[in-house]
């Protein structure tokens, strides 16, 4: 019976595998999303391909796609100059604009179903009724703010709530054109900013305020396309820029998402579903999902190699989502829309986003468990996981889950839960111990004055450190109060060794990794998992390192007096700062919060400062440099530092393409022998 049982079980893990994979397979493409350290992992599918939409009617050239919300999807079809609208069945209802349109290349549906073309032909933006009569159409804005030279070639089109008009114009680098419902002009609304340069910024820098009048402006990309969602909520996308490729503005016009939400320059639309997530395709036939906060949820698609297989594109233009979540995208250059479904996965992640959003963390839970028993890697569901047990004030397991999905802010506050709660147990148990001991430094120092009880003990210490070495160790603390005097002392009196030099950088080495991997989270971006030590070591000891030899070489032959021994001894000890204090600062940062990251800011800057000073000194000192003759060491210094690395550079690739060069020679001449 056991026997019969152990293979009903195997047949069924066998069944539901191979049905997995038969649905994995229907895919040809990868589902991606976002990993907790931000990169790019493979998923569950998280849409399908379900065929093609419209089989049987003829689509010549889709330009744009819109579903509205009586289950209706309007093509507009610019190959046949007309608007195709069609029932979710794929049946077609009617034919719009025909005799009318030219060129249509954007359409929108307005709340009392009015249907909204921009028609790039004519250069005007048409309006239909549901039932396809023309209403009207709204050309070139005559009022003189709009400008005599502004371009107006409508190319999208959206309607908000009061009927305002919001059109995408070619070359409308002032933002998206606003008309009211009777064509009057509005301004321009989500105007795209310029891309700073460094050369820009060093000449705003420069330049006075009436050269920067006479100076050409560069103007801001404009933008492409654009989107409302169920709140009115105004959505935009721009091609060929580097930063805010999507945008979600406010009723100010500025955009309330990340600016460096996507990487991708070549987005072609844009559409909201229900839930406020964001489908966004490229020109490649990438599809993206995004949650209304800018989370990147799915990113899938791709482009056609010639095979005709569903879910691959050669030219997508428009992207819709109708009220059941499923996706539609139109494909001008083969003239057809393919349909896609969310899959349960895409279906779990959905729902655990709309209880998320309106701050049910709790009751979002079990689908969120649900996504990470399918995908413990989904960043999302972590960060939204922690925000459950926060609200459930299980701290412990709340930092647990905001480390894993690396949401520094959420750390933060269960972090100052955990730390309120642990100084409430022992913050009166700390203060009575430093009390206690207070006093006992007190007491023992008064008996010690009646008694001298504690003389041999204190005889020992002082003639340790009357050793050489452990004398110049301490020599470091020196730096702090007389730091020029210390100089004089390490190089006329020889207080310092290449010794207690050596055994100074082997600390630092130590401190600089501790610092590096034991910094609290709060404070810190590096991935320990994907960190390398060697590359690690390289970046302290490399410019150390290069600082010394260069120094020595570029004062040597500006008439400096310190010896390559003084620079060695004297770099280190001018680091007394770091020293001395990065590991309390390092612990430090380990109970403090977001709120109190100014302390932890000002320590690491007054220490650098600090060093830097010291240095400085150093230098004056060691070489005996006037202020002027220093200065100028220390800037030769550093364009020394950077030739030489470019050099090292150089003479690295060209000892490789000498070594590709023999080993082809060998490897020819071993086979032909």
């Amino acid at each position: 019976m056991n026997q019969f049982k152990k293979v009903i079980v195997s047949l069924c893990f066998i069944v539901i595998f191979s049905l997995q994979s038969n649905a994995f397979a229907s895919a040809p493409y990868i589902t991606e999303t976002l990993s907790p350290d931000g990169n790019l992992i493979e998923t569950q599918t998280a849409f399908k391909p379900l065929g093609q939409f419209l089989q049987n009617a003829e689509i010549v050239a889709p330009e744009d796609i819109y579903a509205d919300k009586k289950g209706r999807i309007y093509i507009a079809d610019s190959g046949n100059k007309q608007v195709v609208v069609v029932n979710l069945d794929g049946t077609v209802k009617k034919l719009i604009g025909k005799n009318v349109l030219d060129l249509p290349t954007g359409v929108f549906v307005d709340e009392e179903g009015d249907i909204f073309v921009a028609d790039y032909g004519k250069e005007k933006v048409f309006r239909f009724s549901n039932e396809g009569e023309l209403k009207g159409d709204y050309g070139r804005p005559e009022s003189p703010l709009f400008g005599k030279t502004s371009p107006y070639k409508p190319q999208k089109v959206g309607i908000d709530r009061r009927g305002n008009i919001y059109v995408i114009g070619e070359g409308s680098t002032n933002g998206i054109i606003q008309l009211s419902n009777k064509g009057e002009f509005l301004g321009y609304y989500g105007v795209n900013s310029t891309e700073v340069s460094f050369s820009s910024f060093v000449k705003n820098l420069l330049t006075s305020e009436q050269q920067k009048a006479g100076m050409f402006l560069k103007t801001p990309p404009a933008p492409d396309n654009i989107a409302l969602d169920e709140r009115g909520l105004i959505y935009s996308i721009t091609e060929g820029t580097e930063t805010e490729v999507i945008k979600k503005l406010n009723v100010a016009g500025k955009n309330i998402l990340s600016a460096d939400i996507m990487a991708a320059n070549n987005l072609q639309d844009i559409s909201i579903d229900t839930d406020g997530n964001i489908f966004v395709v490229t020109s490649a036939g990438l599809i993206a999902e995004y949650d209304s906060f800018g989370n990147l949820l799915f990113l899938f698609g791709g482009t056609d190699d010639g095979s005709n297989r569903l879910g691959l594109f050669k030219q997508p233009t428009g992207v819709a989502i109708d009220e059941n979540g499923r996706l539609y995208v139109s494909d001008k250059e083969r003239g057809m829309i393919q349909v896609f479904e969310a899959t349960a996965f895409a279906n779990k992640v959905h729902e655990g986003i709309g209880l998320f959003k309106e701050g049910l963390y709790v009751q979002s839970q079990k689908y969120w468990e649900s996504v990470l028993e399918l995908n413990s890697s989904f960043g999302l569901a972590h960060t939204a996981m922690g925000r459950a047990y926060y609200k459930q004030q299980d701290y412990e397991k709340s930092l647990e889950e905001f480390r894993f999905a690396e949401d520094v802010s959420g750390y933060s506050d269960a972090f100052w839960e955990v730390r309120h709660a642990w100084m409430q147990k022992y913050l009166g148990s700390f203060f009575g111990g430093l009390i206690a001991a207070t006093v006992i430094y007190f007491l023992l120092k008064y008996m010690n004055g009646k008694t001298a009880f504690l003389e041999k003990p204190i005889d020992r210490i002082r003639s340790i450190r009357r050793i050489r070495l452990i004398n110049e160790l301490l020599f470091l603390f020196q730096f702090f109060k007389h730091p020029i005097d210390s100089f004089y002392y390490l190089k006329r009196k020889k207080y310092a060794s290449v010794l207690s030099a050596t055994i100074f950088y082997m600390v630092l080495f130590i401190e600089y990794l501790i610092s590096k991997f034991q910094t609290g989270f709060i404070f810190t971006s590096l991935n320990v998992s994907e960190t390398n030590l060697g590359a690690e070591a390289t970046k302290l000891i490399v410019p150390i390192l290069l600082f010394i030899i260069v120094n020595y070489l570029v004062s040597t032959i500006n008439d400096g007096e310190g010896r390559f021994k003084d620079i060695y001894i004297g770099t280190i000890y001018s680091l007394a700062p770091y020293i001395v204090f990065i590991l309390p600062i390092v612990l430090i940062s380990n109970v403090l919060t977001l709120n109190e990251s100014f302390i932890y800011d000002f320590a690491i800057r007054i220490v650098y400062a600090w060093c830097l000073m010291i240095l400085t000194i150093m230098i004056k000192e060691i070489h005996n440099y006037t202020f002027s003759e220093t200065v100028r060491n220390i800037f030769i210094t550093l364009f020394g530092m950077a030739i030489m690395i470019l050099v090292i550079f150089i003479v690295f690739v060209l000892f490789g393409q000498v070594y590709d060069f023999v080993y082809s020679i060998i490897k020819e001449a071993m086979l032909r022998v």
